[in-house]
């Protein structure tokens, strides 16, 4: 299905009294794939570990941002690495081939290529729109990036929410990565209600 909703936390919308919760929400709405992206000096690795375990009862995926080790002590389903991170072959030799690497490419098409070439699962494109939660994320411009040159998943990240999501829906990405608006400005059931109506809408013009 192209077009999925792939949600990710954050330590601003997401606190960790709340985290468990706000996920099982995420996944009673049909979300399959969750990115636990934190910044915190100090990770609970035991509500980490339990997000795992809810993604697999829900038959999701939990894919962890930037932290290897985090991701290998709690069995994490994957890791998303961006350009300052540990590189893909040294990512994929610590945690094995079996994982989910997922990758930030920005714009840049040919570096998504090489990726996808060294074993990248799934290759992320933007930002698409100025972001709330990356305000220093260069905005990139989807209309010159070529999905058909690749083989392997795709994803567009970066300030998406229920006021924009329609003008992106022509890329047919596989994944639309969304952050603050899976958690406002209603609940998140209702969010993210809201974002699958305009995308089930939009589809049937494609």
């Amino acid at each position: 299905m192209k077009n999925e909703l792939y949600v990710l936390t954050d330590d601003f919308y997401t606190k960790d009294d709340n985290l468990f919760l706000q996920v099982k929400e995420i996944l009673e709405n049909g979300v399959k794939i969750i990115q636990f992206r934190s910044k915190k000096p100090k990770i609970n690795e035991n509500l980490a570990r339990g997000l795992v375990m809810l993604c697999e009862d829900f038959k999701a995926k939990l894919i962890v941002n930037d932290n290897i080790s985090l991701a290998k002590k709690i069995s994490a389903h994957g890791i998303h690495l961006g350009k300052d991170d540990v590189n893909l072959i040294d990512a994929i030799k610590f945690l094995g081939r079996d994982k989910i690497y997922g990758v930030s490419c920005y714009d840049d098409i040919n570096l998504a290529i090489k990726l996808q070439n060294l074993g990248a699962s799934y290759v992320a494109f933007g930002a698409v729109f100025s972001s709330s939660t990356k305000k220093e994320a260069k905005i990139c411009n989807i209309n010159n990036i070529d999905f058909s040159k690749l083989s392997i998943p795709t994803c567009l990240i970066g300030g998406i929410n229920s006021s924009n999501i329609s003008k992106i829906l022509y890329k047919n990405a596989d994944f639309l990565a969304i952050v603050s608006a899976a958690y406002k400005p209603n609940s998140i059931s209702k969010n993210l209600e809201n974002l699958k109506n305009i995308i089930k809408d939009k589809n049937g013009n494609f």
